[in-house]
């Protein structure tokens, strides 16, 4: 029974959601001129002034707080003011804009694979660059030097069983080699009759063959370079004074070996040679030159667009590296080259980086991995400047 009397969700009134309204129209109201402003003369001219003012009040009011305190404008600040005008020396946005649509163009070409393009492949054993833990190795690589400097040969390893003959040896009153004799003689290994290695003849068989007169004698190494045998190899050992005078340049063969971690550790090299040729810029190991701007600006390329903040962090030191350097070579007024900058005799011919290559980095990492607080950084250098 008590079933029957319940209703349903559907018959409830809602009259506490409904909006409220005027009403029908119940009484007449005079038809006058919105501005009627007589004294109404009846009561359907005073229903018409009465509804008239009700359209001009606010839905919404509220009582006035007694502790309000009236807001007193502040005067600008002028170096507010300063701030907010767009240094001159700063890159345009429209060159901004179009370098690094360029840049991601260049980013995605670099990934995919060449074309109709062979590149050359070296042996399989062959280093082509150094290896990304050797900091040292890498600046004589970058500098153009000679390969036995930043890649050494290794050194030959002893035969097991010359290990295991020389161990079985006993005590003898006499060193092996005397003082006196001549111990840079290279001595070489074969094996008998019975397969046991002894020590060979360290003299030369040729010297007990006829030689024809035609057949021309062995020409004397060159000044500056020696012969070290590894058994019957002779491998050149350069001196001190060769080197290579042109910078290597990075090729796609160079950037083939390279990805995102390896990038990211170059990177931090480099960050590392700016500083300090920022704390000693007379010193000739930590010059910077236009080559290793190309480095960097390849490296940047092999970077991923989305990175861990410990990587942010690098890219964020290597701008602000370059800004360092920018400010250093906005102070001389010329561009010299590394012959006016340094003293010594040596003649170098490599030229200093200029600001348009530091613009160039810093604007890849703004741009890309969207550090935009950078470029007051950056406006900040240049306002030094101008005091």
């Amino acid at each position: 029974m008590e079933s029957g009397m319940k209703r349903k969700w559907s018959n409830l009134d809602d009259e506490d959601e409904d909006e409220p309204t005027l009403g029908k129209q119940v009484l007449p109201v005079a038809n006058l001129p919105l501005d009627f402003s007589g004294e109404p003369l009846d009561g359907l001219q005073y229903l018409f002034t009465v509804r008239r003012d009700a359209r001009t009040l606010p839905h919404v009011t509220r009582a006035p707080n007694p502790y309000e305190v009236k807001e007193v404008p502040r005067a600008e600040d002028p170096s507010l003011a300063a701030s907010a005008i767009r240094h001159s020396g700063l890159p345009s946005e429209e060159w901004k804009k179009l370098f690094l649509q360029r840049f991601r163009n260049f980013r995605k070409n670099s990934v995919q694979s060449t074309i109709h393009v062979s590149q050359p492949q070296g042996l399989p054993s062959q280093r082509n660059i150094p290896d990304k833990k050797e900091r040292d190795a890498w600046w004589a690589f970058l500098s153009g030097r000679p390969d036995n400097e930043w890649n050494p040969p290794k050194r030959m390893k002893v035969p097991k069983a010359l290990k295991q003959k020389s161990q079985t040896r006993g005590m003898r009153a006499f060193p092996v080699e005397s003082p006196g004799s001549e111990s840079d003689l290279v001595q070489t290994y074969r094996l008998n009759e019975e397969d046991e290695v002894e020590l060979a003849t360290t003299l030369d068989p040729g010297d007990f063959l006829p030689t024809p007169s035609s057949t021309p004698a062995p020409e004397a190494p060159e000044l500056g370079t020696s012969t070290s045998s590894i058994g019957n190899l002779a491998v050149p050992q350069f001196s001190d004074n060769d080197s290579v005078d042109c910078p290597r340049e990075p090729t796609p063969s160079l950037l083939k070996s390279i990805d995102h971690r390896y990038a990211l550790h170059l990177i931090m090299y480099f960050s590392y040679w700016i500083n300090l040729n920022l704390e000693q810029p007379q010193q000739q190991n930590s010059f910077i030159n236009e080559c290793h701007a190309k480095w960097i600006f390849v490296l940047l390329s092999r970077v991923d667009e989305f990175v861990s903040a410990e990587e942010m962090s690098q890219l964020r030191s290597l701008a602000r590296a370059c800004m360092g350097l920018l400010k250093q070579t906005l102070t001389h007024s010329n561009k010299t080259s590394v012959r006016n900058v340094y003293s010594d005799s040596e003649v170098i011919d490599e030229v200093q980086m200029g600001a348009s290559s530091w613009w160039i980095i810093i604007t890849a990492v703004v741009g890309i991995w969207g550090q935009h607080d950078l470029w007051s950084d950056a406006e900040n250098v240049l306002r030094e400047l101008d005091q």
